[in-house]
């Protein structure tokens, strides 16, 4: 497949954007970031290549708190410019691994012909990994604790004032920031996760419509279509409330056409490679757009018809679980949040009538019990074989405790080693560990171990984090 024609045919030299399916996108994407944290040292190398191509032109525009460089890399010669930003929040790697994707596109385009059709035009400027700081121990604010994201007022942080001095440097016509959102939220009433969201942020507490605010509204208008054949009911809209300390809503307020660009969750991706796809698409689609002015024919009413975010999502949804309590029976509906980047833990995030929440995972637990599970005490070398474990699961134990060098999990079933988390014991709160079991009349028939359920009859996880 020759590169010019496949880029004819995703940027619309056809007369659609047809979709890029994985398998096509992965000849494009740059190797190495398909992973949950990016750190600078892991795009310093990429940073260098890049240094060496004249296509690209560097500037060191400052450092942050404990050194790190922050850089800007400037493409194309128009007057129109273009300012992008990306993990201004350091746990929010997706729109860095994005870019990336970019700038290999552009320096792999041989001929050249799609890099002309816009550089003439433009004149894109990118910093990546505003906050290298806090994307070095995977954390939202920078080493001083600031959000940097609320101090475009105060100005307190260095990595701030550099974004602030290059906007204003810059004076671009466009901006776009780019964000990770938190997985709970869902795209409306959809009941599936808001894989991408975007925003054009207000620029004053009325949040009026002047005609910057309208140009990045028709820009969002513009891909909505493309990100919903991509993605059906996962697009989502944040609330537009004024913030006066977030740098979208202040460059918003200088007449920059702003647009926020929040990249969600998806089902069974566990790095979000699917909205860093996405992104990618819409950063071709909007140079384009930007380029020929071709966006401003969209219609405001596909970016109204994005539904707002809504936060119903949940990480598991097991229903139908059958308590007794105090010879009470009930139908309950379970929620569990899982911690696995960070904790490695689960908990109980909800009980009761759950039916309106959306999940990444679901599970009918009609016709089972709940059964609290007991402790394995540990007291000599114990190799867990996979029979052998499955026998304690169905013989009520849930977990083990002890020193942890004396257990070998010899199985690739999860094992629950000295919670630290309270269980649950004849009746389940909120908070706890759900570890527990699911018994029928017969026997028990799954173990739910730190929020993954174990179907006993074949030994299998139904379902694992991050999955």
């Amino acid at each position: 497949m020759k590169w010019w024609w496949v880029l004819g045919f995703y940027l619309g030299m056809q007369p659609a954007l047809h979709a890029m399916d994985e398998a096509t996108f992965d000849a494009f994407k740059q190797q190495g970031l398909d992973q949950l944290v990016l750190r600078f040292s892991d795009i310093a190398p990429l940073l260098h290549q890049h240094q060496q191509n004249p296509l690209f032109e560097f500037t060191e525009l400052g450092h942050s708190v404990l050194g790190t460089p922050i850089y800007q890399i400037k493409l194309g010669r128009g007057d129109t410019r273009v300012l992008a930003w990306t993990q201004m929040h350091g746990d929010e790697p997706t729109a860095t691994a994005a870019i990336f994707d970019l700038l290999k596109f552009i320096a792999d385009d041989a001929q050249g012909m799609w890099r002309e059709s816009w550089m003439e035009h433009l004149t894109l400027y990118i910093i990546p990994m505003v906050n290298p700081d806090g994307a070095e121990i995977y954390s939202r604010v920078n080493a001083q604790g600031i959000d940097i994201n609320r101090d475009a007022l105060a100005l307190q942080s260095p990595e701030g004032r550099i974004l602030m001095d290059a906007a204003k440097r810059i004076e671009p016509h466009y901006a776009f920031n780019l964000h990770d959102q938190n997985r709970f939220l869902a795209a409306g009433n959809s009941g599936n996760p808001a894989t991408i969201s975007l925003l054009a942020p207000a620029f004053n507490e009325a949040r009026d419509i002047n005609d910057s605010r309208r140009r990045a509204m028709q820009l969002i208008a513009y891909v909505r279509p493309m990100i919903e054949q991509e993605i059906p009911g996962h697009l989502g809209r944040y609330d537009d409330t004024f913030s006066v300390r977030s740098f979208g809503d202040t460059f918003s307020s200088f007449g920059i056409s702003t647009v926020l660009v929040e990249a969600g969750g998806h089902r069974n991706d566990d790095h979000r490679q699917v909205a860093r796809r996405l992104n990618f698409l819409m950063y071709l689609k909007w140079l384009n757009a930007i380029a020929s002015g071709s966006y401003r024919q969209a219609d405001l009413a596909e970016h109204d018809a994005i539904p707002f975010n809504q936060r119903s999502m949940k990480d598991v949804l097991i229903e139908n679980v059958r308590l007794t309590l105090n010879e009470q029976p009930a139908l309950l509906d379970l929620a569990f949040d899982l911690n696995w980047e960070v904790s490695r833990s689960a908990r109980i995030d909800d009980i009761g009538d759950l039916s309106v929440f959306g999940a990444y995972h679901r599970f009918d637990a009609a016709g089972l019990d709940f059964q609290p599970g007991r402790a394995y005490r540990v007291t000599e070398p114990l190799e867990l074989t996979l029979p052998h474990y499955l026998d304690l699961l169905r013989g009520g134990y849930t977990h083990f405790v002890g020193d942890k060098e004396l257990l070998r999990n010899r199985t690739a079933l999860p094992v629950l080693l000295n919670p630290g988390r309270q269980l649950p014991t004849e009746a389940l709160r909120r908070h706890q560990s759900p570890t527990f079991l699911l018994r029928n009349d017969d026997a028990v028939q799954y173990a739910v171990i730190n929020g993954q359920v174990i179907e006993l009859v074949q030994g299998r996880v139904l379902y694992r984090y991050g999955s």
